[in-house]
């Protein structure tokens, strides 16, 4: 069973493939309230695990989740004038339900050996995180808190503590109440609220962090700047590397003159365009396909390459070349585009889209429910056959060489169709698990990778 080309295309028009990338302007006139400083606490792992995805109630391919109270902490990360900031890396670290930390020198022992005690997340263009995990227990001395740390290019370090409304030990803090702000104190104090209609009481928590007024600086001149740290991603999951045909997202500074995407007169041919209005992206000394230009981000498509490894990018503008960054270059990075709040882009087998409702202002979302065939697109999953190099139009499908195994929840879904359906656009329609209402996480494995950030999908019966 495929997704229809023209239901393909109208999601893609309505969306937009570019929606899905695009910088989201900021929505408020006023500045915000700054997130407070905190202090980081004795307690930051002293040996970060391996998996340090976002998803800290399973470990790698783990069976059994940690126990406790699950929840969904999400947010975004904003500049002063409510502007969402890219690129940058939200670090969290907690203790466990009997309030042990991922330390060799916990007070509390008995740690939940299936509890991650540590993850972290990039934020897209949309300036928005998500981790799947529980609510902290109680750690003595201390009311309830998650810590916290943000990093983002051009920015100093954020590093803070976040705690449960209505929580009897809050008044009694002494980290807490340093905050003398009383505003400030209260940013950091949000509701864990129950999501409506899950079966097994998850619980939801919004926690948007505000970075104070350091920008990162307009490099002098007209030359573009490609940013050193995290500046050339996957552009579906935002996970650093490229592979060859992906969508990768490049940041950076004086990109170009413009803000726009390619126009269907730009395609020649069956051609992509390697160049938009003066702006040409090269990987490994190879030309990239660019489908979106704008002064601080650019969307392109990697060019084939069999290299494994570091590879220079460079962008050229009419103001020059810039500096080459290095990327590493890997068969695959898979990762999945998503919708606000870092749920998947998925629609059902009839084209409404799944997710729950709300989410869209002008566009009608519903619940997955056990049994239906949800489509979902990504992109980073390698090769196909027959292969399709990049670069080109491609309508149809090409089915991935590699097998692919995609987790709903605690469950491996069955995959009725995986492959290449658009230039660099991955399609999978697979059968949503029977699983309990409420927010379940969905990653992807292949050619031994696995998505390097969990997406989550609204399921209702």
């Amino acid at each position: 069973m495929r997704f229809a080309v023209h239901d393909r295309r109208q999601f893609l028009a309505t969306m937009g493939l570019g929606g899905l990338f695009f910088t989201v302007r900021g929505a408020f006139a006023q500045e915000l309230v700054r997130t407070p400083a905190q202090t980081e606490g004795p307690f930051y792992p002293d040996r970060l695990p391996l998996d340090q995805d976002n998803d800290l109630l399973i470990i790698n391919d783990a069976i059994t989740p940690a126990v406790g109270e699950i929840a969904w902490l999400s947010g975004r990360v904003l500049d002063l004038r409510g502007n969402p900031v890219r690129g940058a890396v939200v670090e969290i670290w907690q203790t466990d339900h009997h309030g042990a930390y991922l330390h060799s020198q916990s007070p509390i022992a008995n740690r939940d050996g299936n509890f991650q005690g540590y993850g972290r997340f990039q934020t897209a263009s949309s300036g928005e995180y998500l981790f799947r995990t529980i609510k902290p227990g109680v750690y003595p001395g201390r009311t309830r808190h998650l810590h916290v740390a943000v990093e983002a290019p051009g920015r100093s370090k954020l590093i803070t503590q976040l705690y449960v409304q209505g929580d009897p030990l809050n008044s009694n803090d002494g980290v807490l109440n340093g905050i003398r702000d009383t505003a400030a104190r209260n940013s950091v104090i949000v509701p864990w609220t129950s999501i409506e209609g899950s079966r097994i009481g998850e619980l939801a928590a919004r926690f948007d962090i505000v970075l104070g007024l350091t920008p990162e600086e307009s490099p002098a001149g007209p030359k573009p700047t490609v940013s050193t740290r995290s500046g050339v991603v996957n552009g579906a999951a935002f996970q650093a590397g490229v592979a060859p045909g992906s969508w990768i997202t490049i940041f950076g500074e004086n990109l170009a003159p413009t803000t726009r995407t390619w126009s269907a007169a730009e395609i020649v041919d069956g051609k992509l365009p390697a160049t938009l209005d003066g702006v040409s992206v090269r990987i490994n000394n190879q030309p990239a396909s660019v489908y979106f230009i704008s002064p601080k981000q650019i969307n392109a498509q990697a060019p084939a390459d069999e290299t494994i490894g570091p590879v220079s990018v460079t962008v050229t503008t009419t103001g020059g070349a810039s500096d080459p960054v290095t990327a590493t270059m890997q068969p695959f990075v898979p990762g999945f585009f998503r919708f606000p709040q870092d749920y998947l882009a998925a629609v059902r087998a009839d084209g409404v889209y799944l997710g729950p409702p709300g989410i869209f202002r002008d566009a009608t979302t519903v619940a997955a429910r056990p049994g239906d065939v949800a489509v979902m697109f990504g992109t980073g999953f390698g090769p196909t056959n027959p292969a399709v190099p990049p670069g080109q139009v491609f309508q149809g499908a090409a089915v991935l060489s590699s097998p692919v195994t995609i987790r709903i929840g605690n469950r491996n879904a069955t995959v009725l169709f995986a492959g290449l359906a658009g230039a660099g656009l991955y399609q999978f329609n697979v059968t949503v698990p029977d699983l309990p209402d409420g927010d379940h996480p969905v990653a992807a494995a292949i050619g031994g990778v696995r998505t390097q950030s969990v997406a989550r999908i609204r399921i209702r019966r």
